[in-house]
């Protein structure tokens, strides 16, 4: 519910689990009448997967389909007894779809009644509620949602008036760094007030009319804005009068994420792996990071280096011990799910960069690249440079880098 909420709606209703919400108009019963929306799913908290559907990958629909065809053109020719038929109607016998967990509605008469949880507990149950959503999220659209597909037809109906301005700025957030309303995760009255509100008007009417919720056209309409094509280069005065670039009078500049910044320094040093798919790997971190009461697992640095050097969301997470160096540049733990990260400036993260594991074998490997590529020290110090940075130094960067 708060998942959801949050997401699709742009509102702060965990809260409300409790008591009722204490700045917008959400009553602490509504909260459950959204609740039983998702406690009617065939579930019981099993270990198993149950229940799943059957689905073939884009790979296994071609084959599948050749294979039957194929298949036919024998038939047709009254040829059922060669190898060639056996051999293809193996094949096709041999192709098994995956087993994809879903949400699956109880049947009717096996139906879950919700409750309100008193003050949030839920040993203690107070009076019947029905699925409903949040009357204040409600006012313009007239039909209840019944079930949880109506739910989905209800967020992206084309009179509810949160669900394309909540989608367009995060998207406009991703793209500039600031969305045009900085609280991506509240909307309402102790979120912040949009820049730009005739703007943001615009664009979610664009993302369901002309787009047809499409993110890729929609993406493609504002990379090709003049305001996203202007150059991120900024003047005294324009940093005097808008620090914070709010009024978009220049274009973007924001720093990686953590996991793109690790990234980043393996492409440059050549050292990235970039095989996909496969189990999580576990690159160095600190000794005793893993010292956790009562915790039997350990971290086992992967022998092969190769798999230390793979991207970023490879790594091996566990929630109640983060990968430091990571958490140091503002990623997030993962026990709650978050609409944005808040960016931090700390110490911290420029010794991340000169003393973790990872950052300083990317170092040593990027020196020797530029010790390999010329003999003269100015010539690699313009390897490095065109290597990193994808420009030429400057003469004055040429002498700083000399007097290191």
């Amino acid at each position: 519910v708060n998942t959801t909420f949050e997401v699709w709606q742009g509102t702060t209703i965990s809260c409300v689990q409790c008591h009722t919400h204490p700045y917008d108009p959400i009553k602490h019963e509504e909260y459950y009448g959204a609740y039983a929306y998702f406690n009617n799913s065939m579930d019981s908290d099993k270990t198993s997967d149950h229940p799943n559907a059957l689905l073939l990958s884009p790979h296994q629909q071609l084959q599948k389909q050749h294979l039957k065809q194929y298949l036919a053109q024998l038939e047709s020719a009254n040829d059922t007894l060669s190898q060639e038929y056996r051999q293809a109607l193996l094949e096709l016998l041999s192709i098994k779809p995956l087993k994809v967990p879903v949400m699956k509605e109880l049947p009717a008469d096996s139906s879950r009644k919700s409750h309100v949880f008193v003050r949030g507990n839920w040993l203690v149950h107070g009076d019947e509620v029905k699925p409903a959503v949040p009357t204040a999220l409600n006012q313009s659209i007239s039909q209840e949602p019944a079930d949880r597909l109506e739910l989905a037809r209800w967020l992206v109906h084309a009179d509810n008036p949160l669900t394309s301005r909540v989608m367009v700025n995060r998207f406009w957030e991703q793209m500039f760094g600031r969305g045009l309303v900085e609280t991506l995760e509240d909307f309402g009255s102790q979120g912040s007030m949009p820049s730009h509100p005739e703007l943001l008007d615009w664009l979610a009417v664009q993302f369901m009319d002309q787009h047809q919720w499409s993110v890729k056209s929609l993406l493609r309409q504002i990379v090709l804005s003049a305001t996203y094509q202007q150059s991120s280069k900024v003047d005294s005065q324009l940093l005097d009068l808008d620090p914070y670039n709010r009024l978009l009078a220049r274009g973007p500049r924001v720093r990686l994420s953590a996991e793109q910044i690790r990234d980043q320094a393996l492409v440059i040093s050549g050292l990235f792996n970039p095989t996909t798919y496969g189990p999580s790997v576990m690159p160095p971190q600190p000794e005793g990071v893993w010292n956790v009461i009562r915790h039997q697992a350990r971290w086992e640095t992967s022998d092969d280096p190769k798999k230390q050097h793979r991207r970023a969301i490879y790594t091996f997470w566990r929630r109640v011990s983060p990968y430091p160096s990571m958490m140091t540049f503002d990623a997030t733990s993962r026990e709650f799910c978050v609409s944005r990260r808040i960016r931090t400036n700390t110490p911290l993260q420029a010794f991340i960069t000169l003393n973790d594991p990872v950052f300083f074998n990317a170092t040593k490997t990027l020196a020797k690249l530029m010790m390999d590529s010329s003999d003269d020290l100015e010539n690699q110090i313009r390897f490095g440079f065109q290597k990193a940075l994808y420009r030429q130094p400057t003469a004055q960067e040429i002498d700083t880098m000399k007097s290191l």
